[in-house]
């Protein structure tokens, strides 16, 4: 089985709808076409993510689910590494899924630990070995307590890691100690680490010896210059430099808490678990602002009213993205 490199920037792709709340397809392609031509003239290391959590893979159907990650992988048409999400509440719902982005042409399939039912060790283990014996392509661990209510501690990482076809990790780990002793573990040396919670985590990570490869980016898909930055400084290993180039674009990150903040939460997900999915509101109205396919989003999550979409397009004019 040839594996792709999956270090570099992963950009993973909002999922445009349009006004009558159907998927936009063309937008889709368009958005994608444009991280391609980003990654192919630029020579850089780019993948590309679809129906993940940003792709609002929870609140499409299968058969969107599906049209969407054959959308993306006709669209690179092999000229990138693509990495389908395919996680969904069931074993054999995630192997089917997996299945078809496998025959639909994707390099890899990323699967998170079954959630609603909250399984043992021993069911994580069997889940993730049983999707594995399903595909031939690679299979990448999604660690989001978050959506999972499941965190993989270092040591059960260590051991999903054996399983043939498990090549990589999105992690969204909760501390620097988990940071660290995932870094240092001399049995994931071979497994390709990701920082789930994109520039900011990776630079956090890079601490660590420089053990993750690359970062999860939702920026990267409006701005991947900014992005990119930050990679390019970490791999050259100036923290200074990459320091600045965090530092760039950190509004974007301050206005998406100050969005949540406007947004009360009742979830009992503790803070240092939780993620602020203030992010896609913001990101996808910084798509239209760029001039990219955004759209709404589609419920539960609200989009940003008028006035913050005015403050937000003052801060992309600010820091040069528009």
């Amino acid at each position: 089985m040839a594996i792709k490199k999956l270090s570099g920037v992963t950009s993973v792709l909002f999922c445009p709808y349009k006004n009558d709340d159907s998927l936009d397809l063309p937008g889709l392609q368009k958005n994608t076409e444009y991280l391609v031509d980003f990654a192919v003239k630029g020579r850089k290391s780019v993948v590309i993510m679809a129906n993940g959590s940003t792709t609002e893979c929870y609140a499409n159907s299968i058969a969107e689910q599906q049209k969407v990650i054959e959308t993306v992988v006709d669209t690179v048409a092999g000229r990138l590494p693509v990495i389908a999400g395919v996680s969904q509440a069931g074993t054999r719902q995630t192997v089917a899924l997996a299945q078809f982005a496998e025959a639909a042409g994707a390099d890899f399939a990323m699967v998170m630990p079954p959630f609603y039912h909250h399984a043992s060790k021993e069911g994580i283990f069997r889940h993730f070995q049983e999707v594995a014996s399903a595909i031939n392509i690679g299979l990448v661990i999604y660690n989001n307590p978050d959506v999972s209510a499941t965190l993989i501690p270092p040591d059960f990482l260590v051991r999903l890691a054996g399983i043939d076809k498990v090549v990589a990790c999105k992690d969204n780990a909760t501390s620097s100690a988990d940071l660290a002793n995932k870094a240092f573990a001399e049995d994931l040396k071979k497994l390709t680490l990701l920082a789930g919670h994109g520039e900011v985590q990776y630079l956090a990570a890079a601490s660590y010896g420089f053990a993750y490869q690359g970062f999860v980016s939702f920026i990267a898909n409006f701005a991947p210059d900014l992005s990119y930055a930050v990679f390019t400084a970490v791999k050259q290993k100036d923290m200074v430099k990459a320091s600045q180039a965090l530092q760039k674009q950190f509004p974007i990150w301050q206005f998406v808490a100050k969005v949540e903040k406007r947004r009360e939460s009742i979830s009992i997900i503790p803070p240092g678990l939780k993620t602020s999915y203030a992010y896609m509101s913001v990101g996808k109205a910084a798509m239209d602002i760029a001039g990219l396919h955004g759209g709404h989003l589609r419920l539960p999550m609200e989009d940003l009213t008028g006035d913050e979409k005015k403050e937000l397009k003052k801060i992309l004019q600010k820091i040069g993205i528009i």
